[in-house]
């Protein structure tokens, strides 16, 4: 037991002066035991009248109220069992770090050299989600994500808007405990000191980059697995790491700009800085990721083929750690996300009524986007002249992006301690689109107008000609995220937790709404709003959270939306 004070006292569960207290007081005790237990119970019994503590415990021992110690026991003060527990978990990971290190877990090696360079890990999540919409919402917002939905290499199908009923969104009939799984699992293989390959397949949509939720109902049919991560990543320095392929967020970013969910694809490299004393630590982050790299074959009837723009996205992040006194942590970065080729492009007169089934700007169409960003029709269509003017002749439209988006991204948050593995942490993070411009709106004329983000008044034409007739447009740049949070950093253990509480504001082209977080307002840009959560541990490494999610639309068509979700998730 000597050595066990020892052992805290070297682990830093008490200082060394409270150990050897303990211990001092252990010698003491068992002194005591040893003279009393020498002693026969008469003598020791007559002797305790004098109050004397060796005698008092003799006469405890006589009187049969204490059982006496073996030879050479040290009785010391009773240890909580909280603290036997952490003790026991630390002992055990230590020798099992010693084990690993050393190989002796595994005698003659039983186990491929292969294994150690292993690792598996993943997540499972059941999630009930419940959507609650406000009666004052209104009942004709347009389906964009259904519209422009569609493989851009395959072919996109265009919708007749002008004659053909337009996809609407559900705006006013709630939905209850849709029931959902997130499953991912993922394995990193070391080669050699300084390359790593990775991947992770997990269920997700087809249709969307940050949708990795599959529906419980399914009339119990099979689910497909998709890859979220492939990856290889290499370390040729101790400051400098390399990673291609399929790959998570690299950069420090809210849900706001990018969702948790989304998967990057291309090239990324962080640069970690020379240290400045200690003080601070420093980074830099860029990457180059391939968008879509167009139709390889356009027109797809046509012997005379059309180049299409690739779109890219180059990005920037330099990130900055303060340490602070008293394990204050500041921690800032400031990004710049340049998306290349996202606006759309009004096409050639095109006579669809000869024949000819695509325009010649088809390829600059939107690919997957959610709800929110400016969109405009792209196909200039020309009549069949033949016809009356009174005939009603088909006018199958695509839709693009109004707006360029070169996202200047900042993060801010400061982490205080405020016991023992918990801290509050206050973060935001503002974005702001420096290619967005007001007169982007109406570069095309009337013809080329944007198809949302209209005010109210006016005829309802945002680039009428006649400037006092226009309907405004309502279009923004900025937004901000802003949270609070307090527990542990990441609960998984039994009665750990977390809770916080955020507000978000997010503008129609502040961010691209494609990679946006799919829940505030169920997706998109266009969102004011406030969530609140918590997250508990039940047992390790299983959690329970719920967070409720309310936001209303900043400018437009009304449609508030409050979102439920309760998250049973198991890590391992």
């Amino acid at each position: 037991m000597i050595n066990l004070v020892r052992l805290l006292v070297a682990q830093g569960t008490i200082t060394r002066e409270n150990g050897d207290k303990l211990i001092e007081e252990a010698e003491r005790e068992a002194a005591e035991a040893r003279l009393a237990a020498a002693q026969p119970p008469a003598a020791a019994a007559a002797q305790s009248a004098t109050g004397n503590p060796a005698a008092v415990a003799a006469g405890q021992y006589a009187a049969g109220n204490l059982p006496p110690p073996a030879q050479g026991t040290i009785r010391v003060p009773y240890i909580p069992q909280v603290v036997r527990d952490q003790i026991r978990d630390e002992l055990r990971d230590e020798v099992l770090k010693q084990a690993k290190a050393q190989g002796w877990a595994s005698p003659g090696k039983a186990a491929p050299e292969w294994v150690n360079n292993l690792n598996v890990y993943g997540d499972m999540r059941i999630r009930s989600q419940s959507h609650f919409y406000s009666k004052d919402n209104s009942d004709f917002v347009p389906n964009f994500q259904q519209i422009v939905s569609g493989d851009r290499n395959q072919g996109q199908v265009p919708l007749d808007l002008i004659n053909d009923p337009i996809p609407l969104l559900n705006t006013r009939q709630n939905q209850y405990n849709l029931l959902r799984y997130r499953l991912r699992v993922g394995v990193d293989f070391k080669i050699g000191s300084k390359v790593k390959v990775g991947f992770m397949l997990g269920g997700g949509n087809d249709v969307s980059p940050v949708g990795s939720n599959v529906n419980l109902a399914g009339n119990f049919t099979d689910r497909n697995f998709m890859i979220h991560k492939a990856f290889i990543e290499a370390k040729p320095t101790e400051w400098a790491t390399i990673t291609a392929g399929r790959m998570g967020n690299p950069f420090w970013t809210t849900e706001a700009l990018f969702d948790n969910d989304l998967s990057f694809d291309g090239f990324a490299g962080a640069f970690r800085l020379p240290d400045m004393g200690g003080a601070f630590d420093s980074k830099l982050v860029l990457g180059a990721f391939p968008l879509d790299f167009g139709a390889l074959n356009f027109p797809n009837t046509s012997n005379v083929k059309t180049g299409v723009p690739q779109r890219w996205l180059f990005s920037a992040q330099a990130e900055t750690d303060f340490h602070l006194g008293g394990d204050i942590l500041v921690r800032s970065a400031v990004g710049y996300h340049h998306y290349v080729n996202m606006q759309g492009r009004p096409s050639a007169p095109c006579a669809l009524y000869l024949g000819v089934t695509e325009c010649s700007t088809d390829g600059t169409a939107a690919g997957f986007v959610q709800k929110g960003n400016t969109l405009s029709f792209i196909r200039r269509i020309v009549f069949d002249p033949t016809l009356p003017a009174t005939a009603v002749q088909p006018q199958p439209q695509l839709l693009g992006l109004v707006q360029p988006y070169h996202i200047l991204d900042a993060m801010l948050s400061v982490k205080v301690p405020m016991g023992e593995n918990t801290d509050v942490t206050f973060s935001g993070e503002y974005m702001r689109n420096l290619g967005f411009k007001r007169s982007n709106a109406c570069r095309y004329g009337i013809a080329g107008q944007p198809v949302n983000n209209g005010g109210s008044g006016g005829n309802g034409n945002i680039c009428d000609p006649v400037e006092a007739n226009r309907t405004p447009y309502v279009g923004g740049n900025q937004g901000f995220d802003l949270q609070i949070g307090a527990g542990w950093a990441h609960p998984n253990r039994p009665g750990q937790w977390r809770a916080y509480v955020g507000y978000r504001y997010l503008e129609t082209d502040a961010v691209v709404d494609a990679f946006t977080n799919d829940y505030w307002r169920l997706g998109g840009t266009n969102t004011k709003g406030y969530v609140i959560g918590a997250t508990v541990g039940l047992y390790k490494n299983v959690t329970f959270g719920g967070r409720w999610l309310s936001a209303n639309q900043i400018s437009g068509e009304p449609l508030a939306i409050d979102v439920l979700q309760l998250d049973l998730n198991v890590e391992f």
